[in-house]
């Protein structure tokens, strides 16, 4: 039997009980669930609580060597004895409605700084446009509002996402050679976005 603690240094969960695992259609799938000591009240964290029914939902996560894992994970609905919420306990180990962990999408960030979208979706057997999202999603947050206030000179650039139809602009700081803006389309339209944060600053562009 996988007891907490492997849940906890394998993948990251916390608070979870693996109930049994099978290899199917080359994978290996966990059938976890909370703790029952675990169960608080998603709203008020209480423990005075009523199970009020469940779903399944299966996540992807980081593989075992090449094999990969499927988390087939039940999820409790909970009713609050104390402040009357009622709703599905939360899960911390993913995002939203994403079908794969937090641990598997830092997998995915880590590997694309040294191979290929496709490359890395093939060695986690994820689609394409699963491993583009969570790159583009990740891009997002860390470059979405640079620093500008220290820029003191820039470039402008325009180019073709598909060609003859769709265009952005690029501005660079010449200094670090970072790109500091991206605007949709071309001309003076584009980069009005850039000016209003021009101007929020105080920044002196030379």
């Amino acid at each position: 039997m996988i007891n907490s603690s492997f849940l906890f240094f394998a993948f990251g969960i916390n608070g979870f009980q693996c109930n049994s695992f099978s290899h199917k259609d080359s994978q290996i799938v966990l059938n976890i669930q909370k703790r029952m000591d675990k169960m608080r009240c998603p709203c008020c964290k209480s423990r005075h609580i009523i199970r009020n029914g469940y779903v399944w939902r299966d996540f992807k996560t980081v593989p075992i060597g090449h094999i990969p894992v499927v988390l087939h994970t039940k999820i409790q609905r909970i009713k609050c004895k104390d402040c009357g919420c009622d709703m599905q306990e939360e899960i911390h180990f993913a995002h939203g409605k994403r079908t794969y962990t937090a641990r598997l999408e830092n997998l995915v960030v880590d590997l694309l700084d040294i191979a290929t979208i496709k490359s890395v979706a093939e060695y986690l057997h994820l689609t394409w446009d699963t491993v583009k999202d969570i790159h583009k999603r990740r891009l997002k947050s860390r470059y979405g509002n640079p620093n500008i206030r220290n820029v003191k000179s820039i470039g402008i650039d325009e180019f073709a996402v598909r060609k003859g139809h769709v265009y952005k602009t690029i501005v660079v700081d010449l200094e670090t050679g970072r790109i500091i803006y991206v605007g949709d389309g071309k001309g003076v339209d584009a980069l009005k976005g850039f000016w209003r944060k021009v101007d929020h600053y105080g920044v002196v562009i030379e």
